[in-house]
């Protein structure tokens, strides 16, 4: 949901998606310029306590005093990433005036908000933490890896990083199949975690049908059917194995034998790709939507070839430009007769006006370097799963920021490392398995871009793949823009810190200096400025006498 306080020299718009809100903050340089603006204090207040939000840079002339652990916020655009789902919230800014060790309040403004429930119409949508969660791990867990912990911690551990997405998606989707009535199909990549195949067999216990699809290629087929055969559930498992990858992560539910919801997403069923990786689970309530995958499933689990997989997918949604396409929600399977979906998903990205956000967990392919190396006026993103790999894009748009994982340094990240290494046959993903780019996501009609598919040639054309496509759906593009914003912020100091020439851990500033990017309309920080100003749909939302 979008929100504004537009009224009173400081203003603020803010996004808030279930768990992380995004803020951006507005005042005249009048009325900042020369009045020795130290920085913003954020006050929260709801959900039983009042928490100030102002981060972790410190300043450097209260080192060794009593005040060295007071922090300030010298940005316009700041996030909250510790809010629940569904929640309202007060919020309090106040531009801090003076020196560090003397500072008064000046400029104030507050604004109410209220997150995303986990459901709530056609579609809901869930972020683990994984690596992404490493930080808010440390502190709570006392900096040792998951298995180093004991049992009851353990158990803790792994809810705070799977987040929603293993309890409130996975198994709340599985648990809706309550008796004979319902069939769960699927389609899986790799299907190993026992928690995951336990529910399934709790729900055949209660007469549930089941159908499931697993990747049976070298390096998956050892481990899938090991984890399938100790489940007890061999018999309703149909291997695949005459395409590249069998790389879809699905399952639909079905009522008196039509099928009703999909999951789909990024999500392996293994501890890493459940708990580790970053991943999205997607869940969409929609029986039309649910019967195209059905239609796809049936295909797929007598083990065609690629060619005769790609009729069957390409009669289900054709190839078409991905720019003209009406609101909904639009589905592509693969893989496909030639790669020129690849084209429509640059061109799509090529169309975007304000802001471009995309997920690139494997090698980039040329026809996206050729989109990037554009110069555009507008601001795009890029998160890759390797800094190496984030460094090979060649661009001279200023307005193009890129960013890489891949730095381990924490114990549950070297913890996250040996697991995948062990368990999964994507061994060589450590952080981000997300799949998805995002247009002009603060718009009145955004377009988010998401499923299994990479977005590479082999992804279109050789690939067991799904791609959804969702044009006009805000909530679904709030949830989205502010996790790809919480994952991209976790890793730019990461990745700044393998350039030659970081400087970004560097102290706050107590020259007043810090708040000029924001008013530079070449700098990246203005433009984003811009961009939350102009959002489409924001609800007023001061806070009467807060």
């Amino acid at each position: 949901m979008r929100f504004k306080n537009s009224k009173g020299p400081l203003k603020i718009y803010a996004v808030a998606g279930t768990q992380t809100v995004l803020f951006s903050l507005d005042i005249s340089l009048s009325n900042i310029e020369g009045k020795n603006v130290l920085g913003f204090s954020f006050e929260r207040t709801g959900g039983g306590a009042k928490k100030l939000l102002n981060g972790s840079k410190r300043f450097a002339s209260l080192k060794g005093t009593s005040k060295e652990k007071f922090s300030l916020v010298q940005t316009f655009f700041w996030k909250d990433y510790t809010a629940d789902p569904g929640q309202t919230y007060h919020y309090r800014i106040t531009a801090m005036m003076g020196n560090a060790d003397a500072v008064t309040p000046g400029y104030t403004t507050t604004i109410q908000i209220k997150t995303e429930p986990l459901q709530e119409g056609t579609h809901a949508v869930f972020f683990n933490y994984g690596v992404t969660g490493s930080q808010a791990y440390s502190a709570r867990f006392e900096n040792k890896r998951v298995d180093e912990l004991p049992a009851a911690k353990q158990k803790a551990a792994l809810k705070m990083l799977g987040r929603e997405l293993w309890e409130d998606g996975l198994l709340e989707f599985v648990a809706q199949a309550k008796d004979s009535s319902y069939e769960l199909v699927g389609a899986f990549y790799e299907l190993q975690y026992p928690g995951f195949l336990a529910a399934l067999q709790k729900a055949k216990q209660c007469g549930v049908r089941l159908q499931l699809v697993y990747g049976a290629q070298p390096s998956q087929k050892t481990k899938n059917e090991e984890a399938i055969t100790a489940a007890g559930l061999s018999a309703f498992c149909m291997p695949r194995t005459k395409v590249s990858q069998p790389h879809n992560k699905f399952m639909l539910l079905c009522k008196n034998g039509y099928p009703v919801e999909v999951w789909t997403g990024s999500t392996n069923i293994t501890l890493p790709g459940i708990f580790g990786h970053s991943n999205t689970g997607h869940w969409i309530k929609d029986a039309a939507v649910a019967e195209k995958f059905y239609q796809y499933f049936n295909v797929i689990k007598n083990n065609p070839t690629v060619k005769e997989t790609a009729v069957t997918s390409e009669a289900i949604k054709a190839d078409t430009n991905l720019v003209r396409l009406k609101k909904g929600t639009h589905v592509f399977f693969s893989p496909r007769s030639t790669q020129n979906l690849l084209t429509h998903y640059a061109n799509l990205i090529d169309s975007a006006k304000r802001m471009a956000c995309m997920i690139i967990p494997f090698n980039i392919d040329d026809v996206f370097r050729d989109v990037y190396a554009k110069d555009k006026d507008h601001l795009r993103y890029i998160l890759f799963e390797k800094a190496a790999e984030a460094k090979t894009v060649k661009s001279n748009d200023k307005d193009l920021m890129i960013t890489g994982g891949a730095i381990l340094k924490t114990p549950v990240e070297q913890w996250v490392k040996e697991i995948s290494t062990k368990t999964s046959a994507a061994a060589g993903i450590l952080y981000v398995h997300n799949k998805f780019f995002l247009i002009d996501p603060l718009e009145r009609v955004p377009v988010v871009v998401t499923g299994s598919a990479n977005f590479s040639k082999n992804s279109i054309t050789n690939n067991d793949e799904n791609t959804i496509i969702i044009k006009g759906d805000q909530r679904v593009a709030d949830i989205y823009l502010t996790e790809y914003s919480r994952m991209f912020e976790h890793f730019w100091p990461r990745y700044l810190a393998t350039l030659p020439t970081s400087s970004f851990s560097k102290p706050l500033d107590e020259g007043y200096t810090w708040h000029k990017d924001y008013f530079n309309k070449n700098k990246m920080g203005y433009k984003r400025k811009v961009v939350f100003n102009a959002m489409k749909d924001a609800v007023e939302s001061g806070i009467d006498n807060a």
